[in-house]
This record gives structure tokens, C-alpha cells and sequence, in this order.
């Protein structure tokens, strides 16, 4: 049994793979958890020792040695640090310099080519908002990074005068035109969000893809799946998932 661990920018998911396959996924926000807290909370969880611990993390060093001291102290095990590479799984990287795609984006990659099983388009919505594109021969062709719903509002509350003050009532819904200001805030990035999705799916399919599956995951994928006008699968675990196929062929 390996453990398996995704440390995002608020939480840290984590499941267990074994021949069987996947585990369940347990979740939790990691603000504030020391090297103790991380013990009782993640590690004693798990029902036996691991024979070894993989990690994928975009939060920082901080984190990480938080976390690794506490599977050392619990376990007397080093855990391994995944990185983004030239090639891994199915698929081969579109990075000039592949250490530099993020880690969550290149797993997501992997396990989402595989589940489509030909040409896929990624997308992660979380504090941003990530898509990536693979071909049908497993490329990886890249993405694009920009800011997330609640990143997206809070900038404009922000950086305008009367926002703030505008848009402290009122109802949400998932039309594109609001009728107040809170509204118009948050129906607005939603449907910016996901019509930047549908043009990164439309322009995979110009490039003669067949029919590319889209596929979305993230912790604010429910403020943005609303607004989409394509067909699409919401998978939460899937930087689990590519940790799994890592796991599974006993890479790094």
C-alpha cells in the first residue's frame, strides 16, 4: 500500500492505492496545521504503515517540510516529491522546460488522458483557474493560467471604489445578466471562466482532435460548471489519480 498526498494552496487531499486500486479521498484545510496536528489528523488515519509516501505540492516549501517531518516522525519514512517531466504515464510534456509546469497540472494531465483515452482538455478551478490540452498521441500542447472565481471578484472589490459597498446584497444565479451588483460580480467570472474553457475545448478540437473530452476538478469548479454550454465530467481527485498511475509504475 503507497499513501498517496495533494497539498493545494487551502487543502491537503489524500487517499491510499493498492493493487485494488484508489482508496477513498479524505480532505482537510491545512492553515495553521503544525507537525502534530498533521499526525492525529492525515497520518493516523491511515490504517497501516505505507511502504512509501507520495506527495504533490504547489503551497510552498513551508508546507512541505511541515509535512515531511511528521510522516518521518510517524512512519520513519522520507517521502517522495513529485515533479512535472518530460514524459510520464501516457503523455509527453509541452514545456520548453518541464520541471516548470505545475506539478497538480501535469498529474491532472496524466490521469485525465487516460480516463479519455485520446485527445482531453483539463481544466482546475481553484484559487486559479488552470486548462491544459493533450492530444489524441498523449502531447501535452500547454495551458493557460488566470485568476479563479473568488480571486477574480475579490481583485475588482479591491481595486474599485464602490464595489464593495454595491454589492453587499443580493441574489446569484446561473444566468449570464444580473440584476445587481453582487450578482453581476459573480455571474460574471463564472461565465468568463468557463467561456475561456469552451474556447481551449473548441480550439483543441480545431487542431483535428475527435471529439476532446473535457474534464474539471478543483475545489470552485461548482461556481463555474453552471455557466458551461458543453458537455463535461467533474472529476475531484484527479491529481490523486495521476499520483495513482505514478505510483503504479513505480516512478518519480
Amino acid at each position: 500500500m503507497q499513501l498517496l498526498l495533494d497539498i493545494g494552496n487551502t487543502r491537503i487531499k489524500w487517499a491510499t492505492v493498492d493493487a485494488e486500486g484508489l482508496g477513498l479521498t479524505s480532505a482537510i484545510a491545512h492553515a495553521g496545521l503544525g507537525v502534530a496536528q498533521m499526525r492525529t489528523s492525515i497520518l493516523s488515519a491511515v490504517a497501516a504503515k505505507p511502504r512509501r509516501v507520495l506527495i504533490a505540492n504547489v503551497a510552498g516549501p513551508a508546507i512541505a517540510d511541515r509535512l515531511s517531518a511528521a510522516i518521518e516522525a510517524q512512519w520513519g519514512l522520507t517521502p517522495t516529491f513529485i515533479q512535472a517531466s518530460a514524459a510520464a504515464g501516457h503523455i509527453r510534456s509541452g514545456y520548453e522546460k518541464p520541471e516548470q509546469l505545475g506539478v497538480d497540472r501535469w498529474l491532472a494531465a496524466i490521469s485525465a488522458y487516460d480516463m479519455a483515452n485520446g485527445a482531453v482538455c483539463v481544466a482546475s478551478i481553484g484559487t486559479a483557474m488552470t486548462v491544459d490540452a493533450v492530444d489524441e498521441t498523449g502531447q501535452h500542447l500547454g495551458g493557460i493560467i488566470v485568476p479563479g472565481p473568488e480571486l477574480a471578484v475579490n481583485s475588482l472589490l479591491a481595486n474599485t471604489s464602490d464595489l464593495s459597498k454595491l454589492s453587499e446584497t443580493g441574489a446569484v444565479n446561473a444566468t449570464l445578466f444580473a440584476d445587481n451588483t453582487l450578482g453581476a460580480l459573480r455571474q460574471g467570472a463564472a461565465h468568463t471562466l468557463a467561456a475561456v474553457i469552451e474556447r481551449a475545448h473548441h480550439d483543441l478540437g480545431t487542431r483535428g482532435q475527435q471529439d476532446p473530452l473535457l474534464v474539471i476538478t478543483g475545489g470552485a469548479s461548482d461556481q463555474v460548471t453552471g455557466a458551461l454550454r458543453i458537455p463535461f465530467r467533474v472529476v475531484p481527485d484527479l491529481v490523486l489519480r495521476g499520483l495513482a498511475a505514478i505510483a503504479n509504475t513505480g516512478g518519480e
